[in-house]
């Protein structure tokens, strides 16, 4: 959702979640540290985000455990029960 994370901004949305079941501590640590970096350039400056959330996108994924590929979850899908 790193990519997406304007959209949730401009929307002011006043928190997120990580949800970090499955995933060791190290690896939540350093995906909070990632979204805190993309929330702190979106507001010093939306050129800032731009410039740097590619390379986030990127850090992200190279973290992520194979068996669990990147996505954006139900936030793009309709629930289907």
């Amino acid at each position: 959702m790193i990519d997406e994370l304007d959209e949730l901004l401009d929307a002011e949305v006043d928190s997120l979640k990580i949800d970090g079941i499955l995933h060791d501590p190290s690896y939540l640590t350093a995906i909070t540290g990632y979204y805190r970096q993309a929330i702190d350039a979106y507001y010093d400056s939306a050129a800032n985000y731009k410039k740097i959330k590619k390379e986030l996108f990127n850090q992200i994924n190279e973290i992520q455990p194979p068996l669990r590929p990147l996505d954006t979850g139900f936030f793009f899908k309709e629930t289907v029960y």
